[in-house]
């Protein structure tokens, strides 16, 4: 039975009706290796996870099967069964890899492939989260809608991996121009949006904006070739403009557009609601 448990990739320990350790595999010790010389028989369970918590091993305090957070980063899956004879086998899992998986499907799916920025989706969350905490503190938040102008034509000329290189330099430029707690997200094509936290007044917007504006049109270089765009942004304010995520999006949209239509290159504050 032992080699039989050997081969197993789950660390199985078996443990008589008193609780002490009859036998536990080779994974076992591998799992736990900082207290392998623990895994003797006639040891108790209690003491082999109170050696894992003195070595610090162990994230939190032992409570039980479960998941179990060690402190190296790696998630172990105990369970028990218990055994006819009144003793009980358990099983560790090692679940890390698979949790590692789980953080990257969730990034992927809120992150946008080219850029690394939030996508569409988490953007969305974001604001609805931003506007809950503006109402309850009495905040002001501002949205910003960007559109890159020139951008298609120079995705044409060069290609979508030169484009994709020119997306990926916006991202860290628009990142560098706001603070932390802001929020800079790709909405999708050559679009991204911005949520300014906790602002003061639509002057320190329009800064930010002319900053983002300015940091767009310096020039780009994509496979040796030095290459201009530019931006339009929209601006919405919140509760000024909008006290909706659905509004303060179309408001700073429709701002974006008229600078469009008005030369490009450029900022534009939505106009106040009329009351």
């Amino acid at each position: 039975m032992a080699e039989v448990l050997n081969r197993l990739h789950d660390g199985v320990a078996v443990f008589d009706s008193e609780d002490s350790l009859v036998f536990a595999n080779d994974v076992c010790r591998e799992l736990f290796q900082a207290i392998a010389e623990c895994f003797t028989p006639g040891t108790p369970f209690a003491a082999l996870m109170g050696a894992a918590g003195a070595k610090k091993m162990l994230a939190d305090a032992f409570v039980g099967p479960g998941e179990i957070d060690l402190s190296d980063g790696r998630t172990l899956l105990l369970r028990e069964s218990p055994m006819p004879s009144g003793g009980v086998v358990r099983t560790f899992t090692d679940l890390t890899e698979y949790r590692l998986a789980e953080q990257q499907i969730a990034y992927m799916a809120s992150h946008d492939e080219v850029t690394g920025l939030p996508n569409r989706s988490l953007f969305l969350d974001r604001l609805d989260v931003a506007l809950r905490q503006a109402a309850r503190e009495k905040n002001r938040i501002a949205v910003l809608f960007i559109d890159l102008d020139g951008f298609k034509a120079v995705n044409d000329r060069l290609g979508h991996e030169a484009g994709d290189i020119i997306l990926h330099q916006v991202a860290v430029r628009l990142v560098a121009r706001v603070r932390a707690s802001d929020t800079v997200a790709r909405y999708g094509g050559d679009e991204f949006t911005v949520i300014l936290n906790q602002i003061s007044n639509a002057q320190d917007v329009s800064r930010v904006a002319q900053s983002i504006v300015d940091e767009l049109t310096r020039p780009f270089t994509a496979k040796r070739e030095t290459v201009m765009i530019g931006a339009s942004v929209g601006i919405a304010l919140y509760p000024e403009h909008a006290e909706t995520a659905d509004a303060l999006i179309r408001i700073a949209d429709k701002a974006m557009y008229e600078v469009k239509h008005s030369g490009k290159r450029g900022y534009r504050m939505a106009a106040l609601r009329k009351h």
